[in-house]
């Protein structure tokens, strides 16, 4: 799964389909514009929680987020991302 989950992200991110933010995934997600949700393993308690209240296929990353932005091809950390359909 875990490597699925990887190519598929970097897919996304090569067809410019991901939003990149705890608050901009959010927004998303309530919008109904996402499919899916990807958070680091080091995520705090807090934003786990806002995550759990949505209703959307959520998936915990098996890294932090140093290694989430370095799947992203990003040069700042990225806690939260969302998956847009």
């Amino acid at each position: 799964m875990e490597e699925d989950l990887r190519k598929t992200i970097q897919e996304k991110i090569k067809q410019n389909k991901v939003i990149i933010g705890k608050r901009e995934t959010i927004k998303a997600a309530k919008e109904g514009t996402i499919e899916f949700i990807v958070y680091a393993d080091n995520a705090d308690e807090k934003t786990v929680k806002a995550l759990d209240s949505l209703e959307i296929k959520k998936y915990k990353y098996e890294g932090d987020s140093e290694a989430l932005s370095i799947l992203c091809g990003k040069p700042f950390n990225v806690l939260v991302l969302g998956v847009e359909k």
